[in-house]
């Protein structure tokens, strides 16, 4: 959709801003701001509405709010005294009060077979956001192999995540750092991400410089510099290579649902409103887990052959029957999660997420054995899938109490350091210490697993159980409060069906904690 209005133009489907024929650079909060401001233009935007619209409800200053609307008046040239575009209402929130006129954008340059001698790269209907990946520049002369090698196995490992576009080696080496070629190259394939970087030598040290662009707003999405002693540099490149694959895979999907707010629910596509689902269903919330089914559902009925979409219902109705959130029917959920499970490995056997999904739905069976081997292919397909990593050892340790996950958790917790799943990543190593019934080093990684943000109830209880096993009823208490605070109804028979350990050492030492704590 364009949206015109003074001597401007807001395409929503690029997401862009031009000023006659001239593109200006804006963020993407702003562009956010703008788009929400225009988007509602016959009411005021609260700045709470504009807060859950934009940032998705985190908490944000008046001053970070302040910043955007000054922004965005700026790049529409407008400003807080005029304001001729945007109105203050004071006490209330922020009007759009230009004159506006909507029409629908022209449709991209889309290619079915090759033209004039170029890849294929996007065809009809393929809506998946995509990215080109550059040679890495070396700054000292001598190590041109080695940046050419580092972004030809990013290519090969982003190729595996089956929900990105990757442009092929062939034409991004092409281009190289040509602006120019890079610029005719994304007309053609409607590209939206860019990872470039360079390579430089400081006496024994390497010094890898990456950046992850938006190429349509310009802005940066990601920057990273990884440092690695020049002599280890072949024995840590297959390190670097899956550090790299799993933030670039957060990060760019992180990047595909902020965009995706800027729309109404019901513009949404297949693949935006995929993303958007992914978001809220990582904040493990009961709200939040709704808006993801939500979202999901409508994914799966725009394109009832997207296997991904599948996939997120199940995950989505899988959290629903694992934290038994208030009024849910467990045997519903579990029959609609493997339902959804099996319908995204019938449409795309390859998928990792797809055999992520169908794995975790045996769990809600109480069939912790059979998860693994749809794990263990999860991991086949995607070596750098973090969270396929801390479900198989999660998993390993509900079936036998012979088996451990350290190296699970350090697997994840290298990969993705940042991800949603952390608490997660944190709390296997922490049964597995269980296990061993090393209860100081247990109690340490509980407590940190229940810390992280988006950590789950069935943490509080651990870091109860193990505070308990340690001999600290203080902070068992505490635990124990926070737990009740969140599910007022919890007790063991919540944990053991949520995470069905098998008679062992880690079921024999938490039901005996539990039980002495009173649940």
């Amino acid at each position: 959709m364009i949206v015109a209005f003074d001597n401007y133009r807001l395409n929503t489907d690029t997401y862009q801003l031009f000023q006659g024929d001239t593109l200006v650079a804006v963020e993407p909060q702003v562009f956010s701001v703008l788009h929400t401001l225009i988007e509602n233009r016959h009411k005021v935007v609260s700045k709470d509405e504009m807060i859950e619209r934009i940032w998705r409800g985190r908490i944000m200053s008046d001053a970070a709010i302040s910043s955007r609307i000054k922004s965005a008046r700026q790049a529409i040239g407008d400003d807080g005294t005029a304001q001729r575009l945007i109105k203050t209402v004071h006490g209330i929130g922020f009007r759009f009060v230009g004159e506006v006129n909507a029409f629908p954008s022209s449709p991209s340059i889309q290619t079915s077979g090759p033209t004039a001698g170029k890849d294929v790269y996007q065809t009809a209907g393929d809506s998946r956001p995509s990215i080109i990946v550059l040679p890495f520049q070396s700054v000292n002369e001598g190590l041109s192999i080695v940046p050419q090698g580092l972004a030809h196995d990013v290519i090969s490992g982003l190729s595996r995540l089956r929900w990105l576009k990757v442009i092929s080696r062939s034409s991004s080496f092409r281009v190289g750092g040509d602006k120019t070629g890079l610029e005719a190259l994304c007309q053609l394939t409607s590209v939206r991400y860019c990872l470039s970087g360079f390579i430089e030598q400081e006496r024994r040290q390497l010094i890898l410089s990456i950046e992850l662009s938006d190429i349509l707003s310009g802005s940066v999405v990601w920057a990273d510099r990884i440092l690695v002693n020049a002599h280890d540099i072949h024995d840590l490149r297959s390190d670097i290579i899956k550090r790299m694959i799993s933030v670039l895979e957060l990060r760019i999907s992180d990047s595909e649902a902020q965009l995706a707010q800027l729309k109404a629910p019901e513009n949404l596509d297949a693949w935006e409103a995929y993303h958007l689902g992914i978001a809220h269903l990582y904040r493990f919330t009961e709200i939040d887990n709704r808006k993801a089914v939500a979202l999901f559902t409508r994914a799966v009925s725009l394109e009832p052959g997207f296997a991904r979409a599948h996939a997120g219902l199940s995950s989505a109705e899988f959290q629903n029957a694992f934290n038994l959130y208030p009024g849910v029917d467990r045997n519903d959920t579990i029959a609609n999660a493997t339902r959804s499970a099996e319908k995204s490995i019938e449409l795309d056997r390859l998928d990792p997420l797809a055999n992520f999904a169908m794995g975790r739905t045996h769990w809600l069976h109480g069939n912790t054995e059979a998860s693994l081997p749809w794990l263990e292919r999860a991991l086949a397909l995607n070596p750098n899938y973090a969270q396929g990593f801390y479900a198989h050892g999660l998993a390993s340790l509900m079936t036998s109490n012979e088996l451990r996950s350290y190296d699970s958790s350090e697997q994840a917790i290298s990969l993705s350091p940042l991800d949603p799943f952390l608490y997660g990543f944190y709390g296997i190593r922490a049964f597995s210490y269980l296990a061993d019934e090393d209860i100081d080093n247990a109690r340490l990684w509980a407590e940190k697993a229940a810390l992280q943000p988006e950590s789950i109830v069935v943490m509080d209880i651990l870091a109860a159980s193990t505070c308990e096993m340690a001999q600290d009823p203080v902070a068992a208490a505490k635990w124990i409060d926070r737990a009740k605070a969140r599910h007022p109804d919890i007790d063991s028979q919540y944990f053991f069906k949520a995470l069905p350990f098998v008679a062992g050492n880690i079921r024999t030492l938490i039901q005996s904690s539990l039980t002495r704590l009173g649940l």
